[in-house]
Formats: C-alpha cells, structure tokens, sequence
C-alpha cells in the first residue's frame, strides 16, 4: 500500500462515518500531511520489523465520568479509572513505542494533559473524533507531548499484511486497491466490526482489550 492508497480509504471512511459532525472529520482529513504521515508509519514499521517493541491502544477516555456508565466499565469512580491506567500504561520501557488510536481524554483538558505527559514511552496519537475540539483543533498536538499526531498510519506488517491504523475501522469500497488490509483502529469500545473478505478488524480500544496489544 502507498500512501495514496491509505490517504483514499481514509477519506472514503471519513466520509462514511455520519455519526460524527462534519466538521470533526473535516478537520481530521486537514490533519493529513503526507511527509508527516511517511515518517511515523516508518518509525513504526521500522520497530515493528526491528527489535523494538510497539504497544497500541485506544479510547481510554481519561477523566471523562460518564464512559464508566456507558461502558460498563469495573471503576467506581473516575480517579480510579484513571490512576489504573496509568499503572497500566507505567509498563511500556521509556524507548519503546507507543501509539495511542484516538480518544485519549475528555473532561478537565489541563488535568488530561499532565497525565499524559507523566506517561513513558515514545508517543504518537493518531487522532480520534474526541480529540478534536468543535472548534476543529486538536490541541494535544501542541503540547509536545507525541513525536507525532497523524490521522493515520500505514505499513507492510510482520505477516506481510498491508496494515493500515486509524481511529475509525475502515470502511471498504471497491476496488480496494490491496488483496488484504489488517486495519487496527478504536472508537466502536466495546463492541466490534465483522471482517470482511479483503479486512481484518482488530479494534485496540481499551474496552475490548482491558490492556494493551503489542505488533
């Protein structure tokens, strides 16, 4: 897959997903610089096919109360949810990678941001809806938090697979452009998307794993 391939599944996605304002994924597809993009998607490809370690997840959804409810979360509150995320998180090692798939924190934005950036590992946020303000800002790229803040990755997986990363799971459409797409994404918590022929969905959000996947 290049990245004009990975660049029009993500915007045929965008435009698919109706449950989000306009103006949210308008924003996310303004986010898309291919220069940026080629970059992380080679820092992490280059670990994934190195020696490195790289841990992924998503919609953690620090301080934000109501997702406990909606998600059946096990917290009683949410400080405790909070603090047993960090504990989780405090297990990636200060040079590995970390790619956070979206939604990262809602709520107090200043309390959001100090907890992130008390995390280890080597940070990139590939943006979700929730990370955009209605405004169309994502914020957290200025905090100089991620090494990088991206709508989407690409890469060749360790299988030999075209692997693309993006909070929303691909939406297909043909032609497709690739004979099999493993697509890790976010945002459906604890439900999931069928696979498909030509896609493998593997949702990394933190309500169907309870953890962390490592590539």
């Amino acid at each position: 897959m290049n990245f004009i391939k990975a660049k029009k599944l993500f915007e045929h996605t965008l435009t698919s997903e109706e449950r989000v304002s306009k103006r949210i994924n308008d924003s996310l597809f303004e986010m898309i610089d291919e220069n940026q993009i080629n970059e992380a998607s080679g820092l992490v490809s280059a670990a994934v096919h190195g020696t490195e370690r790289v841990w992924m997840t998503s919609d953690l959804h620090f301080g934000h109360t109501n997702i406990i409810k909606y998600c059946g979360r096990p917290f009683p509150t949410i400080g405790h949810q909070d603090d047993t995320l960090v504990r989780l998180l405090s297990k990636v090692a200060p040079d590995e990678l970390i790619v956070f798939v979206g939604d990262l924190a809602l709520g107090n934005y200043q309390e959001g941001v100090e907890i992130l950036k008390k995390l280890p590992g080597r940070k990139i946020l590939v943006a979700g809806n929730h990370d955009i303000t209605k405004e169309g800002e994502c914020r957290l790229a200025k905090e100089g938090i991620f090494e990088y803040v991206v709508p989407f990755l690409y890469f060749r997986g360790v299988q030999e697979d075209q692997v693309l990363v993006s909070h929303y799971p691909i939406v297909e459409f043909f032609p497709l452009g690739v004979k099999r797409l493993l697509n890790y994404h976010g945002h459906l918590h604890q439900w999931r998307k069928e696979d498909t022929e030509q896609i493998k969905y593997v949702n990394v959000g933190w309500d169907q794993t309870y953890g962390m996947v490592a590539l």
